[in-house]
């Protein structure tokens, strides 16, 4: 796997193996993601970082669910998803690939959505010094989501540091 592609794969997620693609990707597109859940997570950024959201509310990524063991269409080669990924933002395409199970209803799998279109916002507003930098923000706006439903999200933030620091 290309280290540029190993930074956006995010939520609980430091380390997927896998070569580049040799198989058709295997996600639907599906529009199992409210348009009103996608709102509320854009507002959400907006009220929380100082970052311009407008290309966010005006053309969201398309969402794909994916399975462990898909392979997924993932800038220029593919990503096979691990048992540890819970999505991944693939910025060429403007894609969001979350995996199943997945659900609106559950704060954590939302937050991991969240987590996702922060990284459409941060790449929308500002050149990053490499892949790997926006990594902490958005982890850290993750975890500010989740402590507001009092749920602790677990993550192992010395891996998250050294993800986010530039060669």
């Amino acid at each position: 796997m290309r280290i540029q592609s190993l930074f956006f794969l995010c939520a609980a997620c430091f380390l997927a193996s896998g070569a580049a693609a040799q198989s058709p990707e295997n996600c639907d597109e599906r529009p199992a993601v409210p348009d009103k859940l996608i709102s509320d997570l854009t507002a959400w950024i907006a009220m929380h970082t100082m970052y311009d959201v407008s290309e966010l509310h005006h053309a969201p990524p398309e969402i794909s669910f994916c399975s462990v063991g898909d392979w997924i269409d993932y800038e220029e080669g593919g990503l096979r998803v691990e048992p540890e990924l819970r999505a991944a933002y693939d910025h060429p395409s403007n894609t969001v690939h979350l995996v199943l199970p997945w659900s609106a209803d559950n704060p954590y799998d939302r937050s991991v959505l969240l987590h996702e279109l922060i990284h459409d916002v941060q790449l929308a507003n500002r050149e990053w010094p490499c892949v790997g930098a926006p990594e902490l923000e958005a982890y850290m706006l993750q975890a500010e989501y989740l402590g507001a439903y009092g749920i602790d999200p677990g993550f192992d933030w010395r891996s998250i540091f050294l993800l986010s620091l530039c060669p």
